[in-house]
Formats: C-alpha cells, sequence, structure tokens
C-alpha cells in the first residue's frame, strides 16, 4: 500500500506541474497574439510567402540554412519595430 500512496503523490505533483505549464503556455500564446496584431498583416503574408517560396524551391541541402537567414533577416527588421511600437 505504501508504494500506491507514493504513486499517487507523484501523479499529482506532475499533475501540478503540468497544470503550471499550461498555464505558462496560454501566456504565451497571448504574447504572440498581441505582437501579430501590432504587425501589419502585409509583412506577415509576405514572410509566409517568401517562407513558403523557399521551401518549394531551395534544393534541400539548402533549405535550412537558407531558412535561418530569412528569419535572421526578418527578426532583424522586426524587433527595432515592435520595441518602437511598445514605447
Amino acid at each position: 500500500m505504501m508504494g500506491i500512496s507514493k504513486l499517487q503523490h507523484q501523479v499529482n505533483d506532475s499533475a501540478l506541474r503540468l497544470d503550471k505549464a499550461l498555464v505558462e503556455v496560454g501566456g504565451e500564446a497571448n504574447k504572440v497574439k498581441r505582437t501579430a496584431r501590432v504587425l501589419p498583416a502585409g509583412l506577415l503574408l509576405g514572410l509566409g510567402v517568401a517562407g513558403g517560396f523557399l521551401l518549394m524551391v531551395m534544393p534541400k541541402h539548402l533549405r535550412g540554412s537558407v531558412l535561418l537567414s530569412l528569419g535572421k533577416f526578418a527578426l532583424n527588421r522586426l524587433l527595432p519595430l515592435l520595441s518602437e511600437l511598445r514605447q
């Protein structure tokens, strides 16, 4: 019986950690939604189209580095824009 009690406590602890993680994920999702509302729709659409185009056109061995470069470019352009909008 002692083993079952210990397992029940472990399950309860795991459930509490999961609940906490889900709350944190919900908060992060809300932050992303707020950020997406601030960004112009054309910019988001353009990045999506460019990324999709590159996935279709680029050879497989180049896709990773090209998409990383595209993401880096986008972040370098978007982070200053976001910092200006928040102030």
